[in-house]
């Protein structure tokens, strides 16, 4: 039989839904569970709220009498446990017949995640050694060393046909995926030499041959530096928790530090254990180790100024800051690089080219404004990590539109606004190159030079959209936006800093009028990063603003804040689309902010 009992879970969008989840699987009794754990169909569940489909992990052991078998099957991320687990498993197993615990006939493994499992079940039924099963899949990295490339590599049997042994290599955190297949009659001549293979593999591992494993993990994973080095961070955290002293100038903590993975690659108790370690090398006032801490945590690089500044107190500021945003933001966030510190300046940029993030020092002593430049700096680097999906949303929501100086362009631009009139042909003509020439030359927060039509041209019209819309931009553009000119509900300026024609909702000015910085207006891209800014402050009063609907949409598409944060409770507000530069917010100049 198999014992279920509900747990309830919280999806990545904030909805929490009740998943029946196994405490354990008798597959003699419950042939169907089986038959679930080959179609990847054991322990999923689907969210009602966003549709996401996932596969809840939890500890169950899996036992099949008719092969003799008996697994304990733990979650993922805690692998670097199998030495924990196979003593449990062990522990287990003299509580089950006979059969089971009689050490030379049963199979006892222990198994991280359920994939593991599955790929375990694939093997009995081709019978295939598990063992033979992990060598094959050094043979495939030796032939395709293409795959480590990238961190995490998954290998996994997924199928065995007559012709072929079909394996999946995938990584975690990543979408990319193949496809290998090791013919079947390599595979059974290998098979077929099981003295030779051992030889060859207590020559490669002599302490550690996964023929004469002293515990139950069956997994080439086992021979990566990481579950070690995982587990050496659980260790020190409980001898800091403990008051014992530890050398964090000895090799072995050095080893550690290098070979652990980083940012969303870490478990959760890994995070927090980071955290352990941080707090005593900022008690010590070890800022180096602070700032490889620190990088080892969020996977970003953190300019070695910050570890050199006389503040104390600026990485535990960014640690807080960005623990609190959603995980996929920050640690799993390809877009940011490194963070640079600008001594002797202040404000912030990002930098999509380089992905990198700069924080001026000078905004270091103010700790709100800091927290406020780095939540929205971030922003940027998650509205380029998402743009398709974020600009879609400015777009249709707030009416966010970017028109360049193509004569077609800038076409589009003034019939949005009300159309030329009775303008000829020569005229519109005239027009254009006049507004071409009023945007600048870029990166600028001047205007152009001014057009001086003739005495009597259209331009001079009372009512005419396209110079009003130039008139009433006016220099930083940013600060003038209640005066932009209006008509059918959109407001018109000019984007000197991208030589870009813009338009906006009417109505998404009004939520900018709410928010702590009109510097929202400046383009598409600053609005979405204050936006982002502000939703995740949670302290600050103005967060209130934010409308529901807005709200629903970042929790569903950025990321919800964490548990028990208060939902805005506003009506609708409304949102678009365009590549872009560094961005710099002005104050004195285009250096700063």
């Amino acid at each position: 039989m198999a014992v279920y009992h509900p747990i309830t879970v919280k999806c990545d969008c904030g909805n929490s839904l009740t998943v029946q989840l196994a405490d354990s699987i008798n597959v003699k009794r419950s042939p169907e569970a089986r038959e679930k754990i080959l179609r990847g169909e054991l322990h999923r569940a689907a969210c009602p709220a966003c549709n996401r489909q996932m596969t809840v992990e939890k500890p169950f052991y899996y036992t099949d009498l008719s092969r003799n078998a008996f697994f304990r099957v733990s979650p993922r991320g805690e692998r670097h446990l199998w030495k924990k687990a196979s003593a449990q498993l062990e522990q287990a197993a003299n509580f089950f017949p006979n059969a089971i615990s009689k050490s030379d006939e049963r199979t006892l493994r222990v198994v991280f995640g359920m994939d593991e499992l599955r790929e375990k079940l694939v093997a009995q039924d081709s019978g295939l050694d598990d063992r033979l099963v992990e060598l094959l899949k050094v043979f495939l990295i030796y032939e395709h060393p293409v795959l480590l490339r990238r961190a995490r590599l998954r290998l996994i049997l997924d199928e065995v046909t007559e012709e072929s042994c079909e394996f999946t290599a995938s990584y975690e955190h990543h979408p990319q995926q193949f496809r290998l297949k090791m013919p079947r009659e390599i595979v059974d001549g290998l098979a077929e030499k099981p003295g030779e293979l051992k030889k060859w593999v207590k020559e490669a591992h002599p302490s550690s041959s996964i023929f004469e494993l002293p515990d139950h993990w069956v997994n080439m994973w086992r021979w990566s530096p990481q579950p070690t080095a995982l587990e050496r961070l659980q260790a020190y955290a409980e001898q800091i928790k403990q008051g014992k002293t530890i050398d964090t100038t000895d090799s072995t903590f050095q080893q550690m530090l290098d070979t652990l993975p980083r940012g969303n690659h870490l478990p959760g108790w890994a995070k927090r254990d980071l955290r352990v370690l941080f707090e005593l090398a900022k008690s010590n006032k070890l800022q180096p180790l602070q700032d490889k801490l620190f990088e080892i945590r969020f996977g970003i690089t953190l300019e070695d100024d910050w570890s050199t500044n006389k503040d104390l107190e600026d990485i535990d500021t960014l640690w807080k800051l960005l623990k609190d945003l959603p995980d996929s933001n920050v640690e799993g966030n390809t877009k940011i690089n490194e963070i640079l510190l600008d001594v002797g300046k202040g404000g912030g940029s990002y930098h999509p080219k380089t992905h990198d993030i700069s924080i001026g020092s000078n905004e270091i002593a103010n700790r709100e404004g800091f927290e406020d430049v780095m939540r929205h700096e971030v922003g940027h680097a998650v509205h380029e990590m998402k743009s398709d999906l974020v600009n879609k949303w400015l777009e249709e929501e707030f009416g966010w539109k970017i028109f360049d100086r193509s004569d077609a362009e800038i076409d589009k631009w003034v019939t949005l606004m009300g159309g030329w009139g009775d303008l000829t042909a020569s005229q519109k003509k005239e027009v254009r190159q006049y507004l071409q020439t009023a945007i600048g030359n870029g990166s600028s927060w001047q205007p152009g030079p001014t057009p001086l039509p003739p005495a009597g041209h259209p331009w001079y019209q009372t009512n005419f959209g396209p110079r009003l819309a130039f008139e009433q931009t006016g220099p930083s553009w940013y600060q003038n936006y209640k005066t932009w000119y209006r008509t059918n509900g959109y407001a018109f300026f000019l984007n000197y800093w991208y030589r870009t024609f813009m338009a906006v909702k009417v109505s998404s000015l009004e939520l900018v009028d709410k928010m702590p910085d009109n510097y929202a207006s400046m383009s598409h891209y600053e609005f979405f990063a204050e936006i982002y800014a502000l939703y995740y402050d949670l302290d600050d009063k103005k967060r209130s603003s934010i409308p529901k609907d807005v709200a629903a949409w970042l929790d569903a598409n950025i990321g919800a804040p964490e548990p028990g944060a208060p939902m805005p409770a506003m009506p609708t507000a409304p949102t678009e689309k365009k590549e872009w530069e560094t961005i710099i917010r002005p104050t004195n100049s285009p250096d700063d902010k």
